[in-house]
């Protein structure tokens, strides 16, 4: 128990410690941040990727087709009630009556009815559903009648071109499309010429139930899977990774800015605690006072930064929704929803901070050791140790084991550590390198002004005074290399890994535009049902303009215990769809697996392997290996001849149409002329536009975590160009007195950081390289089983540089120029 005096001493330590906050508030205000920054960085990120696999997972959930098949007639023929009947009467009462058609409306447009029976679902949503209304998804309204504007839950009329007019209500369920729902009952009601059916719909099925019901169809019937949505967990995947690995680098930039924030504002804490040690106060009761405000800072920086992360997650969240929209149809926006473990995160986030950037304060503070000098020694930077600490991080990541993803990210992480310690060493040789090469330029012009004046040495002391500028800047800038160290580290750090994801980023869109390009090359798509085949492909030979087209053909095989998926190739325009990852120079005909395969089974090309489908057996050579970022599975590729004779069980996915370049192409005739209906036909241009869409929406995310680094590292040289160049006043003196202008001082300081963030610039264009490669070499196969080739891109490296370098000027300018004017009072 503490008594009274005690109470008055940790009163009184509270009261100087204040007392330091409001003497030096920049310094403190900057800590402070510092920490709510490090905090929010990484908190903001776990808040992003929490709620965006919760937005996938949800999605997932509302795209799971409710349907398992669809039994449909042969062209030509329909499905009667008489068949649901009989169907009905054999016991098969998993099976639903579907009608569609379209009808259009008054401002040209044509609306696709989708009719059930929807008296069950009206029962069990009532919210969702009503059998006595037409529903549609708020955003497919609007996209079809514009100056419409109805209440959810509340009904309204449309009217149709024909005057019909028609109920509407507004739903949230997009598990339909972008149709409008309507019950089979009143659909006959409204539209009575409308009879029959266009198809059945029957809920997932077991195997052995899936057979009981295609050998109980009649003939004119056939079982059809429904085309559904898939999940995007391999994109989606790595941008997490991507995201995780940025924030754990933000919140290590964040550090140093606080660390060295903390060095600068608590500089002269040793002296006050060792004047309160000879006051006589104790010592515990400066480690209470110390402990107090560790723990206030953890709960400011925790509110602080809680507070930032609402604002970037408020901001960053809704794109999320964007991709959901775009890619799912989802009216999904993503919204900011708080959950009370995100204040757990933060107040764990701060802790850490707040330990990691006052610990050496807090061990020399609260310690014996302050009643041992009457002042803090100066502390010498460890060139020595960081050398030693660098080289021996570069032995670890040599012999660093690359099994899985979490070993490849320590083994670079500990190459970028490695760079980190050897920062000073690098910018000290640079340094070096660049003062030789202009004393020698000075020398030379020294010599050659001399020579032609002939004797003037007004030119020559012109040229000597030069000269000992430079020779003094660079080497004033080597020895302050040491006090500069935490924040040019926390600056080449968020270079770094803005530089890395630029390249990361521009490589992804690099590789998936060239898999667009390749697999998207047809100008038309056509699905066919059972017993069109012949007519389709009949109508595309006497189509005068059509060059070519193609048929998209796959069975199932075994490797070993392995699913893998085989498709055949008939024509050269399916084999350059392809992407190539690598390829055997040997003429012989062969096989092409994808990557996924390869890297599961350590295949390369040339080798021999094996596939089975039943009691048949096929080996072949690997001719080449193939990226394939659309499927997450194991697929096998041949020629159409060989295929054909090796494997059964084909499955028709549709034709791959090509027409002559100056054709003009419509969709909705070539459907009618084949006698599809439109959604049978797929323009893959128009596919290939929204996936492109989807991907830079989805990347921004990274690129606007990618520059919050950059400016965060400049605001930590704001800070640190503030202090440390005010703790240097008695050298600018010095400087003043020597005849330096206050331009001239200004200069002098700003050209030493700058120098010093170039030579940042040049380190990080290497690492930054190396990790990107790693990243989309080497990470990704071990943790997604697919890879990319990095493609370099000048802009990669001179966007994030000349974005760091604009940041720092403004960071620098302000601090050094105000320094410089209370230089000259």
């Amino acid at each position: 128990m503490m008594n009274r005096h005690a109470w008055q001493e940790l009163r009184l330590v509270l009261q100087t410690q204040i007392a330091e906050y409001n003497h030096h508030r920049l310094l403190h205000l900057g800590f402070i941040f510092s920490l709510a920054i490090a905090t929010s960085t990484l908190l903001s990120i776990l808040v992003l990727n929490h709620a965006s696999k919760q937005q996938y997972n949800q999605a997932n959930a509302q795209l799971t087709s409710p349907v398992g098949f669809y039994i449909v007639a042969e062209q030509g023929a329909r499905v009667s009630k008489s068949d649901f009947a009989d169907l009905r009467r054999q016991g098969f009462t998993q099976i639903t009556p579907i009608l569609t058609f379209r009808k259009h409306l008054i401002n040209g447009k044509r609306l696709k009815f989708l009719a059930i029976d929807m008296l069950a679902l009206s029962i069990a949503n009532p919210s969702e559903y009503n059998h006595q209304a037409v529903l549609l998804t708020k955003a497919h309204l609007a996209s079809l009648v514009a100056d419409i504007d109805i209440t959810l839950g509340v009904n309204s009329e449309l009217i149709l071109a024909d005057k019909t007019v028609i109920p509407i209500r507004l739903t949230t369920s997009e598990q339909w499309g972008r149709v409008a729902l309507i019950d089979i009952a009143l659909a006959w009601q409204l539209f009575p010429q409308q009879i029959d059916f266009t198809s059945l719909m029957v809920a997932p099925l077991t195997a052995p139930q899936k057979q009981v019901l295609a050998a109980a169809l009649p003939a004119h019937l056939s079982l059809n899977e429904p085309w559904s949505y898939q999940q995007r967990s391999g994109f989606a995947d790595a941008l997490h990774l991507n995201l995780m690995a940025l924030a754990v680098l933000g919140f290590i930039v964040s550090l140093f800015i606080a660390f060295q924030a903390g060095e600068q504002a608590w500089h002269k804490r040793a002296e006050l605690a060792m004047q309160l040690r000879l006051l006589g106060v104790a010592l515990n009761t400066i480690k209470l006072a110390m402990l107090i405000e560790a723990l206030l800072l953890v709960l400011v920086a925790s509110i602080v930064g809680v507070l930032i992360a609402v604002a970037l997650v408020s901001v960053l969240l809704p794109l999320m929704g964007l991709t959901f929209s775009q890619l799912y149809s989802l009216n999904m926006t993503g919204h900011f929803a708080w959950q009370w473990q995100y204040g757990l995160w933060a107040l764990l986030i701060s802790s850490v901070a707040v330990l990691l950037a006052l610990a050496k304060q807090f061990k020399r503070i609260s310690t014996a050791y302050v009643t041992l000098s009457a002042s803090v020694s100066t502390a010498h930077f460890p060139r020595w140790l960081t050398f030693v600490v660098g080289v021996s991080l570069l032995l670890l990541f040599s012999v660093w084991p690359s099994h899985d993803w979490y070993q490849i990210m320590l083994k670079y992480g500990w190459l970028l550590f490695a760079s980190v310690a050897l920062l000073p060493h690098f910018l000290q040789g640079m340094l070096l390198l660049i003062g030789l090469i202009l004393r020698s330029i000075f020398r030379l012009g020294f010599r050659l002004g001399f020579k032609l004046l002939r004797g003037n040495y007004y030119r020559g002391d012109d040229f000597q005074g030069h000269a000992f500028r430079i020779d003094y800047l660079f080497k004033d800038a080597s020895n302050q290399i040491g006090r500069r160290y935490l924040p040019l580290t926390a600056f080449y750090l968020a270079l770094t890994a803005s530089i890395s994801a630029a390249l990361m980023i521009h490589s992804f869109e690099g590789a998936f535009v060239r898999f667009l390009d390749q697999q998207l090359s047809a100008d038309l798509f056509m699905r066919y049902h059972h017993g069109q085949k012949s007519q389709v492909e009949l109508g595309l030979q006497n189509n005068t303009d059509v060059d070519s087209y193609i048929l998209h053909q796959h069975t199932w095989a075994r490797m070993d215990k392995e699913a893998v998926k085989v498709s055949s190739f008939q024509s050269s325009r399916q084999l350059d769809s392809l992407l190539l990852k690598s390829s055997s120079s040997k003429t012989k005909p062969g096989c092409f697996i994808n990557e996924q395969l390869a890297l599961n089974q350590q295949l390369a090309v040339d080798q021999l392997i094996t596939f089975r489908q039943g009691k048949s057996q096929y080996s072949c050579y690997i001719q080449g290996i193939y990226y394939e970022y659309g499927y997450p599975g194991f697929s096998l590729t041949l020629d159409t001849p060989q295929a054909n004779t090796l494997f059964t069980g084909w499955v028709y996915s549709g034709f791959g149409v090509y027409f002559y370049p100056d054709r003009v192409i419509d969709k909705q005739a070539v459907a009618m002329q084949l006698g599809l209906a439109d959604e049978q036909v797929y323009a893959p241009a128009q596919v290939k536009k929204l996936a492109l869409e989807i991907f830079a929406q989805t990347f921004l995310l990274t690129q606007l975590i990618a520059v919050i680094l950059l400016v965060i590292a400049c605001f930590g040289l704001f800070l640190s160009a503030n202090g440390l160049e005010l703790a240097r006043k008695a050298d600018l003196y010095i400087l003043c007195s020597l005849g330096y202008s206050k331009v001239e001082l200004f200069v002098h300081m700003l050209m030493q950081w700058c120098l010093l963030a170039v030579g940042c610039v040049i380190l990080s264009w290497p690492i930054a390289t190396i990790l990107a490669d790693a990243l989309v070499s080497q990470a990704l196969p071990a943790s997604f089983g697919w890879s990319m080739p990095l493609l370099f891109n000048v802009g990669s490296f001179a966007i994030s540089s000349i974005l760091g370098l604009l940041f720092l000027l403004p960071a620098l300018s302000i601090p050094l120029f105000n320094l410089s004017l209370r230089s000259r009072r």
